[in-house]
C-alpha cells in the first residue's frame, strides 16, 4: 500500500549542491545557464503504478522489467524508422530492459544532419520519431521513458523572459543615506539580465543599518529588522521620496527596491530553431506552458496512443535552476500572497534578506536566517503544488509515471528533497552528483548518505524503485567497466535498485561525420554503450548481473536499523558531499540507517509498534537526533516533530540525542521556541532517551540498550549492509567499501538456511559452513575491494534448490565446507591431509584428502588481437586481425600491458590470450582447481578446453571454480578480453590487457556426510 506524508507547514533552507561543476561548464559551454528538472509534492494526486512494462522473470533469468535502462541520446526528427528499429533491437540484444529517450544534438559533438527547423522538439518529424521509438520498444518488450522537455531544466520556446510562464527572480537595488538625508529619485534597481526588458516592483523599503554599512562597507550589510519602513505607497511614476531620521547621528540608512523580473535563462540543449527559455517552476503558468506545448505541437493521436501503450515514465533531470552554479533568488508573480498564506506572516518587511543561500542584506540576530528558511520552504511548497503535482496528474492521464531527480547537481536549490522523494513515482539520483563529481575513483562513497536519504524517504512512502543515473565520468572517455561496477555495487548497498546507464548514443545516418559515430559528449564523458564498443558482448553479461541483483533488491521491504533526524533541505552542503552522519562506527558494525526530516516525521502512518518505528515498513529500532554540524548546518526542530518524537519515546522507542538538542523551530516563528524547549526537556527526561556528546558514542548506547544491527560484524569492517525482507526471506546485500580485501564473521537476523546468490552465474547455493545463534545465522564473508555479495536467510523460496542439508558445518580445519546440489556435505582444501569438521548436531567428522596437485602459474602465452579501427563511414568499424604475438610472464607471473607491447599502444579491440597448463597424469574426479586471472584491464571471459565458463566476476576475476572443466595432462586455457575505445578513438593511453599473474590453484574435495533431504516449496 502506498503511503505518503500529509501536507504540513514547515520551513527549510537548502544545502548547496555542486557536481557537474566547472568541468561540465567547460564541457557544455553555456549549457548550464538554467537547466534541469526535479522534485515532488505533498498530498500527491493518484498516479499510475511504476512501470510494469516488460516481462517479469526470476533471479537466474531476470525479466526485462528488472533489467537496467540506457539513457538514449537521440537526435529527434533526424532518426529514421529503420535506424529506430535497428537500435532498439540492439538495446534489447544488449540485455537491457529499456531506454530513456533524451534528445541531445548540440553539446560538444553536434549531429551534422540535424535541422532544428524540421527535426526539433514538437516538429512533425520529432513526434513521428518518438512514436517510432515507443512502438518499437513496445514490440521488443522494453520500457521506454521520455524526458518531458527539450534539454534540461524544463523550458519551451513559447515563453519569453518578460512574459508569463518563464522563470522569474527577485533582485534588490539599493541607495545609501546619511542621517537626515533625503532620497528623491527612481526606485533603486540593478541591471536586468541579458534579454530581459521589463521588471515589476514588489516593494520599496527603508532600513537602518547596524553593521557593514554603505555600498563599499565590506561584508553583507546587516539591518535592524524592527526599523523597516514600507515606502511602496509613496512611489509615483517610478520615483520615491524619503528622508532618513536625523538621529542617531552615527546611523546609516538604506532604501531597498525589490523587483521581480525574468531571469533570461536559456536552455541551449534544446536544439530548437528559436530560443528556449527556462520556465517558472513555482507557478502553474510554468507547467502549463510545457503541457500546452505538448498538447498543441507534439502530441499527435499516434504519439498519444503509443505513450499509453508503453507504460513508461516521463523523466526530468536534475533541477539546475541557478546560473552556472550561482544562486537565483527564485520568485513568481503571487509569491508574497502565497508566503503570507503558508507561513502566516507578511514577508514584505523582511524582503531584503531573501536568498536561497547567500543574501544581499541580512538582519541582526537570527531573523534573516529564519526568514530565508521560510522563503526556501515556500518555494519548495510551490514547486510541489503547482509544478510536480500537475506533472504527475498529466503524466498519469497519458498512462505514464514520473521519474525524476528532485535536487540540484550544481548550485543551491530550495527543495525539500526528502519530501519530493516520497512523491515521485520513481525517485532518481546520480553517481556523478551524489559522489561530489565522479573523477575516476574506484571506491567513492562520499554520497552514501545522500542515497540513504532518498532511498529511505522513498521506502517510507512505499516506492519500490529507486533509480540511478550511472555512472558518468567527466574528463575521461574510457572508464573501466570494473570501476563502473564498483560504483553500481556501492549504490545497490544504499538502496538503489534501478540503473540507468549514461548512455547510448544515436547512430542514425547523419548523426555523425567521423568514427566511432555520434557521441554528444565527445571524449569528455565516459564511453558510450552499444555495438560500436568492443565490450558489447561483455556488457550484455554485465546487464544480466545488474538485472539479477535488481530483481532481488526490489523484493519485499527495505529494512533499516536506525532513523537519523536531518533537518536541512537540499542535497549537499556547499559542494562538499560529505556524509550526513560522519562517524562510520555504525556502518562498520553492520547497522543500516536512513534519514527523516520534519516532513517524514509528520507521516501519520509512521508509528511505534512492538518497539519498532514503522514496524511494517522500514522497521527502525531506534531514533537519533544529531545536533552536530556533521548532519545539520542549521540545527532546528519543528514543534510538531518534537512532540511526535516524544510520543515515540513514551511508546518505548529508544531515542539518542547527540550534542545539545535543537532549541529553536525552523522558520521565523520565535514565539514557538519556548514551547519547543519545554517539549525537549520532557523528551530528555523520558526513560529510554539518552544524550551523548558525539556521534562516536551512539554505538555504545545502542549496545547498552540492546538495539542490535540486523547484520552484526565480529569486528569493525568496511562492509556496507542493505537489508530487505519478504514474507519468507531476509535478504542481505554486502558491499566492501574498503581499499583492500576484507574477511569478517557476520551474524544475520533471519530464520532458516543462508544461501549465496551469485549475480554473475545466476546460481543460488546454500552456505554450508554456518551456525545458528537464536534468531540469526553466523557465517564468514570475504570480499575484495569494490565487490559485493547477496545472501538470503530462508527456509526456502522459489530461488533455492529443492535439496538441502539439514545439517551444517559449524567449523572445520579445512579451507571450507560445501553444501552443493550433490546431496551431501563435503570439505575442500588446497593441501592433502586429514581434516576435522564439527557439525551443527554437535558431532564431528574426519575427512582425508589423499593427494592435491601443486599450484601452477601460466607463463607462455599466444596473443591474438583484433584491432577496431575507423571504417568507411562514421558508424563503420574495421576489425583487423593483427599479427599474433608471443608473451612470456616475468618471474612474478606478470604479463605486459598493451602500452608495453610494440604496436599496441594506440589499439582498442578484442583479444584472445591462449596458454596450455599441464595438471599431471593423475587428475581425478576428487580434484578441482581455482583459476586466478590476477589483474585484468578490460572485460574478460574464459574457455577451458573449448568449453565456455559461466560469466566471471568482472570486479574480482579470481577464484574461478574449474571443477569438471579440467582433465589429466595438458589443458588449453583461453582468456577472451575486450577493451574500451579510448585508446583508438580518443588518443588515450590506458593499460589494456591481461596482466596476471594467471594461476591454477588445485584443491581436493571429499564427502563428509550424506544427511541431505529433498524439500517442497
Amino acid at each position: 500500500m502506498e503511503r505518503t506524508p500529509p501536507r504540513i507547514a514547515r520551513h527549510g533552507v537548502p544545502r548547496r549542491a555542486t557536481v557537474w561543476t566547472a568541468a561540465l561548464a567547460v564541457v557544455a559551454g553555456t549549457l548550464l545557464v538554467g537547466t534541469s528538472p526535479a522534485a515532488t509534492a505533498v498530498n500527491p494526486t493518484p498516479t499510475a503504478a511504476p512501470s510494469s512494462a516488460g516481462s517479469a522473470g526470476t533471479f537466474a533469468r531476470p525479466g526485462t522489467a528488472e533489467r537496467p535502462l540506457y539513457r538514449f541520446w537521440d537526435t529527434g526528427g533526424l532518426m529514421t524508422k529503420e535506424s529506430v528499429q535497428k537500435q532498439v533491437r540492439q538495446i534489447k540484444a544488449s540485455g537491457a530492459g529499456g531506454f530513456e529517450a533524451n534528445q541531445l544534438t548540440q553539446l560538444i559533438e553536434r549531429a551534422p544532419g540535424y535541422d532544428p527547423k524540421t527535426m526539433s522538439w514538437g516538429t512533425p518529424a520529432w513526434s513521428r520519431a518518438l512514436t517510432d521509438l515507443l512502438r518499437q520498444g513496445k514490440a521488443e518488450g522494453l520500457v521506454v521513458d521520455q524526458i518531458y522537455t527539450p534539454g534540461w531544466s524544463a523550458g519551451t520556446s513559447t515563453v519569453s523572459p518578460d512574459g508569463a510562464g518563464s522563470a522569474k527572480e527577485i533582485s534588490f537595488g539599493q541607495a545609501w543615506l546619511e542621517p537626515g538625508q533625503t532620497f528623491d529619485g527612481p526606485v533603486p534597481a540593478i541591471a536586468l539580465p541579458k534579454g530581459v526588458t521589463k521588471r515589476e516592483l514588489q516593494s520599496v523599503l527603508a532600513y537602518r543599518c547596524v553593521s557593514h554599512c554603505g555600498s563599499s562597507g565590506g561584508g553583507v550589510p546587516v539591518f535592524d529588522p524592527a526599523s523597516a519602513v514600507t515606502l511602496t505607497g509613496r512611489v509615483t511614476h517610478g520615483r520615491v521620496q524619503w528622508t532618513a531620521p536625523a538621529s542617531p547621528a552615527t546611523a546609516k540608512y538604506a532604501i531597498v527596491g525589490a523587483w521581480m523580473a525574468g531571469t533570461g535563462q536559456t536552455i541551449d540543449l534544446a536544439s530548437s530553431p528559436s530560443t528556449t527559455y527556462l520556465v517558472d517552476h513555482f507557478s502553474s503558468s510554468g507547467f502549463d506552458a510545457i503541457k500546452d506545448y505538448w498538447d498543441t505541437r507534439a502530441l499527435t493521436p499516434q504519439l498519444r496512443a503509443a505513450m499509453k501503450a508503453s507504460g513508461g515514465s516521463m523523466f526530468f533531470d536534475s533541477l539546475e535552476l541557478n546560473r552556472s552554479g550561482e544562486q537565483v533568488r527564485s520568485w513568481t508573480g503571487d509569491f508574497l500572497q502565497q508566503f503570507q498564506r503558508r507561513r502566516g506572516y507578511s514577508l514584505v518587511p523582511y524582503l531584503a534578506a531573501v536568498a536561497v543561500s547567500d543574501p544581499v542584506f541580512d538582519f541582526s540576530g537570527d531573523t534573516g536566517k529564519r526568514v530565508r528558511e521560510d522563503y526556501n520552504q515556500t518555494l519548495s511548497d510551490l514547486f510541489r503544488d503547482y509544478y510536480l503535482k500537475p506533472l504527475k496528474k498529466w503524466a498519469a492521464s497519458l498512462g505514464l509515471t514520473v521519474r525524476g531527480q528532485a535536487y540540484s547537481s550544481w548550485g543551491p536549490i530550495s527543495l525539500d528533497t526528502a519530501e519530493m522523494a516520497t512523491l515521485l513515482d520513481i525517485p532518481e539520483g546520480e553517481d556523478l552528483s551524489f559522489n561530489d563529481g565522479f573523477t575516476g575513483g574506484y571506491i567513492t562513497t562520499t554520497g552514501s548518505d545522500m542515497w540513504r536519504s532518498v532511498t529511505s524517504a522513498g521506502a517510507q512512502a512505499g516506492r519500490k524503485i529507486i533509480s540511478s543515473e550511472c555512472c558518468t565520468l567527466v574528463g575521461n572517455a574510457a572508464v573501466p567497466r570494473k570501476t563502473l561496477l564498483a560504483h553500481v555495487n556501492q549504490q545497490f548497498s544504499v538502496g538503489v535498485n534501478q540503473i540507468v546507464w549514461h548512455g547510448w548514443a544515436d547512430q542514425s545516418p547523419g548523426a555523425a561525420t567521423a568514427w566511432p559515430g555520434f557521441s554528444p559528449f565527445g571524449s569528455a564523458v565516459s564511453d558510450v554503450y552499444g555495438p560500436q564498443n568492443p565490450t558489447f558482448a561483455d556488457d550484455t553479461r554485465i546487464n544480466t548481473y545488474v538485472g539479477r541483483l535488481q530483481t532481488i533488491l526490489r523484493r519485499g521491504q527495505l529494512r533499516n536499523d536506525i532513523a537519523i533526524y536531518r533537518d536541512d533541505n537540499g542535497h549537499n552542503a556547499g559542494g562538499a558531499n560529505s556524509p550526513y552522519f560522519t562517524d562510520q562506527s555504525l556502518a562498520k558494525a553492520g547497522y543500516t540507517y536512513g534519514f527523516m526530516n520534519d516532513t517524514l516525521i509528520a507521516d501519520p502512518a509512521v508509528k511505534v509498534s512492538a518497539g519498532r518505528l514503522d514496524a511494517s515498513g522500514l522497521g527502525y529500532k531506534a531514533f537519533v537526533v544529531d545536533n552536530t554540524a556533521n548532519v545539520n548546518t542549521n540545527p532546528t526542530l519543528d514543534l510538531s516533530s518534537a512532540r511526535r518524537i516524544l510520543s515515540w519515546a513514551k511508546a518505548g522507542l529508544p531515542v539518542i540525542v547527540v550534542g545539545d538538542i535543537p532549541d529553536r523551530v525552523r522558520g521565523n516563528h520565535p514565539a514557538q521556541d519556548a514551547a519547543l524547549r519545554s517539549v525537549t526537556r520532557r523528551l530528555l527526561a523520558t526513560p529510554g532517551v539518552r544524550q551523548v556528546s558525539a556521534e562516536k558514542d551512539v554505538l555504545q548506547v545502542l549496545h547498552a540498550a540492546k538495539v542490535h544491527s540486523s547484520a552484526a560484524f565480529d569486528r569493525p569492517a568496511p562492509l556496507v549492509t542493505l537489508h530487505r525482507r519478504t514474507a519468507d526471506t531476509d535478504y542481505y546485500y554486502l558491499f566492501n567499501s574498503g581499499d583492500s580485501t576484507t574477511t569478517t564473521g557476520v551474524t544475520l537476523e533471519g530464520h532458516g538456511t543462508p544461501y549465496r546468490y551469485d549475480g554473475w552465474t545466476g546460481t543460488v547455493a546454500p552456505i554450508a559452513q554456518h551456525r545458528r545463534t537464536g534468531d540469526a545465522v553466523a557465517l564468514d564473508v570475504t570480499l575484495k575491494s569494490g565487490d559485493s555479495t547477496l545472501i538470503a536467510v530462508t527456509h526456502g523460496n522459489t530461488d533455492t534448490p529443492r535439496t538441502t542439508c539439514t545439517w551444517s558445518g559449524v567449523s572445520t580445519t579445512a579451507d571450507q565446507v560445501l553444501d552443493a546440489d550433490r546431496g551431501h556435505l563435503s570439505v575442500r582444501d588446497a593441501e592433502a591431509g586429514t581434516y576435522t569438521t564439527r557439525l551443527s548436531d554437535g558431532t564431528t567428522a574426519k575427512t582425508t584428502l589423499t593427494r592435491v596437485p601443486t599450484a601452477r602459474t601460466a607463463v607462455n602465452w599466444k596473443l591474438n588481437v583484433t584491432s577496431w579501427q575507423a571504417g568507411d563511414g562514421p558508424n563503420d568499424t574495421h576489425k583487423v586481425a593483427l599479427t599474433p604475438r608471443t608473451l612470456t610472464a616475468d618471474d612474478q607471473g606478470a604479463l605486459p600491458d598493451w602500452q608495453n607491447v610494440a604496436g599496441l599502444q594506440s589499439t582498442s579491440g578484442t583479444a584472445v590470450y591462449k596458454t596450455t597448463v599441464d595438471v599431471g597424469p593423475s587428475w581425478s574426479g576428487g580434484t578441482g582447481a581455482y583459476l586466478d586471472l590476477g589483474d585484468v584491464r578490460g572485460t574478460a571471459s574464459v574457455t577451458v578446453n573449448g568449453r565456455a565458463l559461466p560469466p566471471i566476476n568482472q570486479v574480482d576475476p579470481n577464484g574461478i571454480d574449474l571443477r569438471d572443466y579440467l582433465h589429466a595432462g595438458n589443458n588449453t586455457l583461453e582468456v577472451h578480453l575486450s577493451t574500451l575505445l579510448g585508446n583508438a578513438a580518443y588518443g588515450g593511453h590506458q593499460a589494456y590487457g591481461l596482466l596476471g599473474p594467471v594461476r591454477l590453484r588445485p584443491y581436493g574435495e571429499a564427502t563428509i556426510t550424506a544427511r541431505c533431504t529433498a524439500r517442497a516449496y
